[in-house]
């Protein structure tokens, strides 16, 4: 029966150095990956992950037909209207009168989703190319 690879992580010179190997303790990969691009990309990723998640809750809350005047839905409404600002208006929000609430389908809160994500994604391999210019053995 075959072990799973095995990563040894070890931290020199502020420098993390990844070590990858098979099951017969042989390395296959190996790489060294500065402490300030694994700091920066787990930073920026963390504060997409909250974005993300308050958007998320944007939109079900609105889909759902939340209470507007209810102070935590009005707060997160007030919080991410920045957030959607800039995509308000590309589509139409689709609405639904309910027996109690409307409930609304607002598209610039998927788009904007959307495009932060990407827009990470792209500062993140901008970062790696940085971490990598002067380090051959970057992975």
């Amino acid at each position: 029966m075959e072990r799973a690879k095995e990563s040894v992580n070890e931290r020199k010179d502020n420098v993390i150095h990844l070590t990858r190997q098979d099951s017969q303790d042989v390395v296959t990969e190996r790489g060294h990956k500065p402490l300030w691009y694994i700091r920066t990309k787990r930073i920026i990723y963390y504060i997409l992950g909250v974005l993300e998640t308050i958007l998320g809750l944007r939109f079900v809350f609105m889909l759902l037909g939340a209470n507007p005047r209810s102070g935590f839905t009005s707060f997160l409404y007030a919080i991410t209207g920045i957030f959607i600002a800039p995509f308000t208006g590309i589509f139409n929000p689709v609405s639904a009168p309910g027996l109690a609430a409307r409930s609304v389908f607002d598209p610039a809160t998927i788009v904007a989703m959307a495009i932060y994500a990407l827009a990470v994604w792209g500062i993140v391999k901008l970062l790696h190319i940085r971490a990598s210019k002067n380090n051959p053995d970057f992975i």
